[in-house]
């Protein structure tokens, strides 16, 4: 279970302070997807030792003629899973997991970032059929990592009448801080270590 809902996973450079300037953040930055990005974070679930994996664009490709970034999770030097993301004016989506098409995207982040906003959609990955339903307010998270003030979005998904509790903590210049996941009552989550810049 893990291996599907830790990309993203989703699925999105360091701030080098722990609040936000003056200045509005601009969207497209609470998920940096670069070619050579990457986030190291921490697993942590009860009665389990903590373990470590790493979220890395491997390279941005075009497929169906847009032009995607393919984020892989690698857990002891493996990948683990995949997905491809895409940032457009109206958003972060989720385009494809582990090489199968989501349709329609699943939008992980929403432009413009309104505190309140909420969102949905039906969807499906391959044959599986998913319903979305997501919110989104502004809220600190402390990690490893330091502390910033992020666009949480809160995400419940059905799936053949199982829910599945998402949330994730975007900052931004940084990207996911954080991530939560409630799967039938047995919860982790995952908190960022440090965040590697591609660019110098």
């Amino acid at each position: 279970m893990i291996r599907l809902f830790l990309p993203f996973l989703f699925g999105f450079s360091l701030l080098l302070t722990t609040s936000l300037s003056a200045q509005k953040p601009v969207e497209k930055s609470y998920y940096p997807i670069s070619e050579g990005n990457k986030w190291h974070y921490l697993i942590k679930a009860e009665g389990q030792p903590e373990r470590k994996l790493t979220n890395q664009i491997a390279k941005i490709e075009m497929i169906d003629g847009e032009s995607l970034a393919r984020l892989e999770t690698v857990i002891n030097g493996n990948v683990a899973a995949s997905e491809h993301l895409q940032i457009t004016e109206k958003g972060l989506f989720r385009k494809r997991f582990n090489g199968t098409e989501i349709n329609p995207p699943i939008c992980l982040l929403k432009f413009p970032i309104k505190d309140g906003e909420k969102w949905e959609s039906n969807t499906k990955i391959g044959a599986i059929e998913l319903k979305v339903k997501c919110n989104l307010e502004f809220e600190e998270a402390v990690v490893p990592a330091g502390k910033f003030k992020c666009a949480k979005v809160n995400v419940e998904t059905e799936q053949k009448g199982a829910n599945i509790i998402t949330t994730y903590w975007f900052a931004p210049e940084l990207g996911m801080v954080k991530q939560y996941v409630d799967i039938n009552s047995k919860a982790f989550s995952v908190q960022l270590e440090k965040f590697e810049s591609s660019k110098p």
